[in-house]
């Protein structure tokens, strides 16, 4: 395949600031061999990981589907512009996660059904912003009415204003005192900063704004003095830590936050880009998994989507190409994989100096 180029249009009458940020290019604008290439990628992941009713399944873990395993496959199938995939995983999702007040249970276990109600907030901000865009893009006016209720019920029950800032809570219930002493207890990689943005304008009653500032705040303070843990508490928000009830790690929750700073107009800022670039590269180009009170690297994280995303910051921060085999996609793990195709679209919606062929 020739290198790949795109030409950042926006959707005509979209809203500009959650439009720009995460959809890039409208379908059509796309280059068609983009799309026979990534639809190509969405079937290997589709065949490994979905069932025919649209259930997106984790087989590393029993089995069982998560809120974040059906946001994922419809940003996946969004992202490859099939509908029909995308209102399978949606219809399955609505059918068996949707909670009345429009969030989504977090856990599935074939089975023996949903076995957690509780919401996560990172698969609810995708799922709500997939629904708003692909209600633009094919004209579906249920998916927006959808995406507003999830918009307006995400924003009643997980920001909450903590000594003058506003903070979102990884979920509706659990997160704050007495349930955690030391929170509230944040997850820094559910900050999806372009996703906050499509929700803030599905919902602009509520503060998303002022969530994405202290969330991006959150994340440099961390950023600066350690590898940041998975979870975190914000009790005294100038000064995070890890969170004391949760295993004291950085590892796969943490390994997502340089996707949320590359997919934004963030990532122009060199000085954070440098930072991650520098940790990833002390280790080849290998995440980690990082034990943050002794400082130490306890593990190692191999597959090619959480290699692809160090070799991402690499090429964003100083231009160094991807390895063509890290864009060779083959299914490998649940997480790893849905990871993989979602760096690949942002890299091609964002950054496609860094798709080289």
């Amino acid at each position: 395949m020739t290198a790949i180029t795109v030409a950042c249009l926006a959707l005509a009458g979209a809203p500009a600031g959650a439009q720009d940020l995460y959809q890039g290019p409208a379908a059509k604008q796309l280059k068609a061999d983009f799309y026979a290439w990534y639809r190509a990628l969405a079937a290997d992941f589709a065949s490994r990981y979905m069932e025919p009713s649209g259930r997106i399944f984790d087989p590393e873990n029993g089995g069982i589907s998560h809120s974040e395993s059906q946001a994922y496959g419809m940003a996946i199938a969004f992202s490859a512009d099939l509908p029909e995939a995308f209102d399978r995983i949606w219809s399955w999702t609505r059918d068996n996660l949707r909670n009345a007040d429009g969030l989504h249970a977090w856990k599935y276990v074939p089975g023996q059904g949903v076995v957690d109600r509780n919401n996560a907030t990172d698969a609810d901000l995708i799922i709500a912003a997939m629904l708003s865009l692909a209600a633009k893009r094919w004209n579906r006016g249920d998916y927006l009415a959808y995406a507003a209720q999830t918009a307006d019920s995400l924003g009643k029950s997980v920001l909450v204003n903590h000594k003058g800032r506003v903070v979102m809570l990884p979920g509706k219930v659990g997160f704050m005192p007495p349930s955690q002493p030391d929170g509230p207890v944040v997850n820094l990689s559910y900050y999806h900063f372009d996703m906050m943005q499509v929700v803030a304008d599905l919902a602009p009653q509520h503060p998303w704004g002022a969530a994405i500032e202290t969330g991006w705040s959150f994340y440099l303070r961390v950023l600066q003095a350690w590898n940041p843990s998975d979870w975190t508490s914000v009790a005294d928000p100038d000064h995070p830590v890890p969170a004391r009830n949760f295993p004291k790690r950085s590892s796969y929750d943490a390994i997502r936050a340089p996707i949320n700073i590359l997919s934004t107009p963030w990532a122009a800022r060199p000085d954070v880009l440098k930072i991650i670039d520098d940790r990833f590269k002390q280790y080849g180009g290998i995440p980690g998994i990082f034990d943050p009170g002794r400082g130490e690297r306890v593990g190692h994280m191999q597959n090619s989507g959480y290699r692809l995303i160090a070799a991402s910051v690499a090429c964003v921060a100083s231009g160094e190409a991807i390895p063509i085999e890290l864009l060779q996609f083959r299914p490998e793990t649940y997480f790893s994989s849905a990871l993989h195709l979602i760096v690949i679209h942002q890299l091609y919606t964002k950054h496609p100096e860094c798709i080289r062929f």
